[in-house]
């Protein structure tokens, strides 16, 4: 485990080397020509990391009411993979017995390491300056029942990036050179909010599935004051399970 994050680790920072002196096991091999053959898989499924598509509470199941919220993930993508992110959201009205909660989510990301990319490679030639995009936007609606609250919606998602690397890489026969993708899909999702215990504990779970790729993207995880823990579930991923840590705060 420890050498699968030391590999995600040196991907996602760019800091490739000609050859690994030491030997790789085969499934170590596998994920890094899996990587190289379509390295737009990852960082799209980092950006799911980062998205935040829950309501706001609005004074349901005894849970304080909010109306702004911002989220950042700090596992895994700021650390280790340095995707600076921020999601935001906020409600539009309290649901009544006829009409749902109507919510607005969106966020943006940047991978803070294509700073360190020199703007010259050992031979004096210019680098082209990395692009990358990173961002997503959504509508959520949601309705309460007895102590749950379920909800649904859409969302917008897209992850570009174009760096030319300082130094061609070459590992076992493949060879990356540049990475060079534009990715973006439109999610249906749905998902359930179980609050429990004290007013500031939820179980959240959903679900999205991506209309251009077929992606399915699976969530679980635990809502505390500030804090959020879970799992995030991709079943066609070079790593199909994303454990998450993010930081929030409701207003």
């Amino acid at each position: 485990m420890k050498k699968v994050f030391t590999f995600l680790l040196i991907i996602s920072l760019f800091c490739f080397t000609k050859s690994f002196s030491i030997d790789l096991p085969q499934e170590i091999i596998d994920l890094g020509l899996d990587f190289i053959e379509n390295p737009g898989d990852l960082f799209f499924n980092l950006q799911q990391d980062i998205e935040d598509i829950t309501p706001l509470p609005a004074g349901q199941v005894n849970l304080p009411k909010k109306y702004f919220g911002f989220r950042i993930n700090v596992f895994p993508t700021l650390f280790p993979t340095t995707l600076g992110n921020i999601s935001l959201k906020a409600r539009f009205n309290t649901e009544t017995k006829y009409i749902p909660q109507f919510n607005i989510v969106g966020g943006l990301g940047r991978i803070l390491a294509l700073n360190m990319i020199p703007a010259k490679n050992d031979k004096g030639e210019e680098i082209p300056k990395p692009e990358n995009n990173v961002y997503y936007y959504g509508l959520v609606l949601s309705k309460t029942f007895e102590n749950t609250i379920l909800y649904f919606g859409a969302k917008y998602s897209e992850c570009m990036l174009n760096v030319k690397l300082p130094e061609e890489v070459e590992f076992y026969g493949s060879t990356l050179s540049e990475i060079n993708f534009n990715l973006n899909d439109t999610f249906l999702f749905t998902g359930i909010m179980l609050p429990v215990g004290k007013k500031d504990k939820i179980i959240t779970a959903h679900m999205s599935y991506g209309l251009k790729y077929k992606k399915i993207v699976a969530r679980l995880g635990a809502e505390y004051k500030h804090l959020q823990l879970g799992l995030d579930v991709f079943p066609e991923g070079l790593f199909v399970f994303h454990p998450y840590i993010a930081y929030k705060w409701q207003f």
